[in-house]
């Protein structure tokens, strides 16, 4: 009860601000109306496979044609103007942890909305040589994030990035997909995992990392249920 209190008067003496704008801001640090405007995947028809969107609920060509080796995908919002600015900033702003903060809070409830059984999160895990130029992996902080939010576990000791695929933004989908592959390896081969697990990353664009990921997992353990959780996905060009 204390703690709310004086979590209510720093926020009248201190009214939140939006980040992007320093306009007003209510629930989140960002505008009220910005907030308004993202779009949930949970609301619109996408794949049941990789969450893009779609005419109709489904899935998609891409996944039947070439089925990912993860199960599903559970992503807050599609992306847009507004979230490809704080992905930007939250990638390149040298970890600014109130973009990754606020991009967490965000995707909570909407992620919520999506029935999931993960058990555990593990989050996507940088390159030793990124992490070191970085300093900061934002997949991380959105795993150990959610886990508070969801109560659950978060396994930064399952995954082991061996190869430093370099800058991906930008290439196209099959040049990520060769630059992915045998990306990962599990840190331990006799490493104990729950049945059901969810990689956390920040966005879904081609799920070429995603796919490299739940390949290391699935190699060790093919009857694995890997989720992946996001908090935006890249949409299908209409």
């Amino acid at each position: 009860m204390f703690n709310g209190i004086i979590s209510a008067l720093t926020r009248w003496l201190f009214p939140p601000r939006c980040v992007l704008d320093a306009g007003p801001a209510s629930r989140f640090d960002l505008a009220d109306h910005l907030v308004a405007s993202l779009q949930s995947v949970s609301a619109q028809p996408h794949c049941s496979r990789c969450a893009v969107n779609l005419p109709t609920n489904g899935v998609c060509p891409a996944c039947l044609q070439h089925p990912p080796a993860f199960d599903r995908v559970l992503s807050a919002y599609f992306l847009d103007d507004t979230l490809k600015t704080l992905l930007h900033r939250m990638k390149y702003g040298r970890g600014d942890l109130a973009i990754t903060r606020l991009l967490s809070s965000l995707a909570i409830e909407p992620l919520q909305q999506q029935a999931s059984d993960a058990m555990a999160l593990i989050p996507i895990p940088l390159h030793a040589e990124r992490y070191r130029k970085r300093g900061f992996n934002q997949s991380a902080f959105l795993a150990r994030d959610w886990g508070r939010a969801f109560d659950l576990p978060v396994r930064e000791d399952v995954l082991v990035r061996t190869q430093d695929t370099g800058q991906l933004a930008g290439q196209a989908r099959k040049q990520r997909q060769r630059l992915m592959q045998g990306a990962f390896c599990l840190a331990d081969d006799n490493i104990d995992l729950p049945p059901i697990v969810a990689l956390v990353d920040d966005v879904l664009t081609t799920g070429s990392t995603a796919d490299a990921a739940a390949t290391a997992l699935k190699a060790a353990n093919p009857d694995l249920v890997v989720e992946i959780w996001t908090a935006v996905r890249t949409p299908m060009i209409k």
